[in-house]
């Protein structure tokens, strides 16, 4: 079955006027490893029934004691709103496993580019205490382009700023405000396509040659519209899709459920991480997950639209359509299929977390 975990607020700190960060101490169970870059499931019930939302870790091993996620308030946010308005510290709060793919190059990089908005600055701030510890990248450029309102509501200004000191040689900022002119490394302005091809050409020299182009790696995390509008322009100068990184939370509401035919089944088998073997059907246009909760069979995920990646698992047998918004894509064994988007299509399918 899913692990969970319990964790009570060790602290409660207020980042901006609609986000804090919630410092998190294990109740039993621990240690448990998580990687910068990753985000915890936050799992509640509402209403008697179970809804999860992925918040990133602004922590990092090694260098926060506790873990830490940081926490932006949506208008009518279901999640956002309990947890930056309500929760208050010692009160339990309850998790899946930390997942996520939004993870540092395992080797050392020529050049790093982040783009970030709004609270997609928790997974980069993640990164950049990871980086700055590192001693072996202690020569390997950063650049960051933060866009928000204005200074009030940027998230960690601080913390950056003190880095931008501290590290002047190889660490360089430009916040984006909409609402606010002036203020030291700022422009007043949306962040636009000019204005991205601009900061990045200045970044690796004015040239998009072969090795310029291999030795960046770029993560982006923003609202959907700054991220495509970021990955079209690297992809049209030519920079390899493999070194464009993304983190997506939002779910994507253009999804389109397939009419469920109760006439026809299908068998399921996962082989759970801890090697248990669970098997149980699915309807005719019901997804894996569907079909798995609809059982009382506890699988991960997240999102529940094939964004967060917290459900993927590997085809060993048999057939599935993953049904993503562009495309329907047909994967067979080896491939990793998103069980939350995912419908049979052989008799039998196996699966392996």
């Amino acid at each position: 079955m899913e692990k969970k975990w319990r964790w009570r607020v060790a602290e409660k700190r207020q980042e901006t006027p609609q986000a804090v960060t919630l410092q998190l101490e294990l109740l039993e169970g621990g240690p448990i490893a998580y990687q910068p870059g990753q985000y915890l499931p936050v799992v509640r019930t509402f209403h008697l029934r179970e809804e999860r939302r992925a918040y990133s870790f602004s922590s990092c091993p090694g260098v926060d004691a506790l873990p830490a996620i940081t926490v932006k308030r949506i208008p009518n946010g279901l999640f956002s709103t309990w947890l930056v308005q309500q929760v208050r510290e010692g009160d339990v709060l309850e998790s899946a496993e930390p997942a996520g793919r939004f993870l540092l190059p395992e080797q050392k990089p020529g050049r790093l580019l982040y783009v970030a908005a709004g609270s997609g600055i928790t997974p980069v701030l993640s990164h950049l205490k990871a980086i700055f510890q590192k001693k072996d990248w202690a020569t390997v450029p950063v650049r960051l382009l933060y866009a928000n309102r204005d200074s009030e509501h940027t998230i960690f200004k601080k913390q950056i700023d003190a880095w931008i000191a501290r590290w002047p040689e190889r660490f360089w900022v430009t916040y984006f405000f909409s609402g606010e002119k002036g203020g030291a490394h700022a422009e007043h302005a949306h962040l636009n396509n000019g204005l991205f091809e601009k900061h990045l050409l200045a970044f690796i020299g004015g040239q998009t040659r072969s090795s310029a182009r291999r030795e960046l790696h770029t993560f982006l995390c923003a609202p959907m519209p700054l991220m495509r509008m970021a990955r079209m322009t690297l992809r049209a100068l030519g920079f390899p899709e493999e070194r464009i990184h993304q983190e997506t939370f939002t779910p994507d509401v253009r999804l389109r459920s397939r009419e469920i035919d109760l006439s026809r089944r299908h068998r399921i088998v996962v082989t759970l991480r801890d090697g248990q073997r669970k098997e149980f059907e699915t309807f005719e246009g019901e997804t894996i997950l569907q079909g798995a909760l609809r059982q009382g069979v506890s699988l991960p995920y997240t999102c529940k639209s094939g964004v967060c990646l917290s459900c993927l698992a590997r085809c060993v047998r048999g057939e599935v359509d993953v049904n993503f918004v562009e495309q329907t894509k047909r994967e067979g064994p080896g491939a990793w299929v998103n069980t939350c988007i995912g419908y049979a299509v052989s008799e039998v399918v196996e699966l392996a977390l």
